[in-house]
């Protein structure tokens, strides 16, 4: 008669195995520093952000929605939100199109390694240069009466005055984003420029073949390809756009008036001169929310499907 038992089926899990596997163990043990940090450098400082939105400043009693209340209610809040979509306007179309056709310039252009090289040094230039060092630069340089910028274009006969760029509101703000776009064109470039090499070279062999001119090329397979990157670069720099701070303190502190007084600006008015800390708080959550909203309708606007 056979034995019985030889005849069962191994159990699936044996004892002391616990729920997960070994691998999946190992997977959520090396998860757990990654999002203890995420936990730390974000959730915390937000509930921390949550609580103080609800108190008051004097004294820490809740108080309820009244900080979002006052801070929605204030009109220099829209003044600071008009600047910034100024700001914005000026700064986001210029970057993505300056880096984008220096990009694809390159890709086309310049096939030698070394020039590539020297052009991807180059870029990584202004980017690891503080934003307080360029904004001392560039107050340097828009003085108005020792400045590089008044003295060449005097030099050339473009002017025959001094302008003071930073002291009026209809050249203040320009001036402004000008610092910003020297300084993250570059990163357009970089980010757009490694989308190009991953192009496949057969699709555009293919287009060549069928007599597709480079701006078809473009148009219907490389663009298609960067949808993922431009997103990417429009939500980086609409978020930085929101934060952006040390440039504009140091060439305008928020002057002329409240011409280039940006949303960060306002923030550490708020915060820092009428150390009113709820305000503070409840704008900062309000902030965070907008720019989860605005990342949404910005994975709307481009598709990734081809069309």
């Amino acid at each position: 008669m056979p034995n019985v038992t030889e005849a069962r089926p191994a159990p699936l899990h044996r004892a002391g195995a616990g729920r997960f596997t070994r691998q999946e163990r190992l997977a959520y043990t090396m998860l757990v520093p990654i999002l203890g940090s995420i936990f730390l450098i974000v959730t915390y400082p937000f509930v921390l952000a949550v609580i103080q939105s609800l108190q008051a400043t004097n004294g820490g009693a809740f108080v309820g929605l009244q900080n979002y209340v006052t801070g929605l209610e204030n009109p220099l809040l829209y003044e600071a939100l008009a600047a910034t979509a100024v700001y914005a306007a000026l700064v986001l179309p210029t970057e993505i199109l300056l880096g984008l056709g220096l990009a694809l310039a390159v890709h086309r252009g310049i096939k030698s390694t070394a020039l590539r090289a020297l052009f991807f040094g180059m870029a990584i230039v202004p980017l690891v240069i503080p934003p307080i060092a360029v904004g001392v630069i560039a107050r340097l340089m828009y003085a108005p009466s020792y400045g590089a910028i008044n003295h060449i274009l005097m030099l050339t006969g473009i002017t025959h005055d001094e302008i003071n760029w930073l002291g009026q509101p209809i050249t203040a703000m320009p001036a402004v984003a000008s610092v910003d776009v020297w300084q993250w064109t570059p990163f357009v470039y970089l980010v757009l420029f490694s989308g190009f090499l991953t192009v496949p070279r057969d699709e555009i062999e293919a287009a060549q073949v069928d007599g597709a001119s480079g701006w078809s090329q473009f148009w219907r397979i490389e663009l298609y390809y960067l949808r993922p990157l431009l997103i990417l670069i429009v939500f980086f720099r609409l978020a930085d756009v929101l934060r952006v701070f040390d440039h504009v303190f140091i060439l305008t502190g928020g002057g002329p008036g409240n011409t280039t007084q940006l949303l960060s600006l306002y923030l550490y008015r708020v915060e820092f001169k009428f150390s009113d800390y709820g305000q503070a708080a409840a704008l900062a959550v309000v902030v965070l929310i907008a720019i989860s909203v605005v990342y949404s309708l910005v994975t709307r606007v481009l598709p990734l499907e081809r069309r």
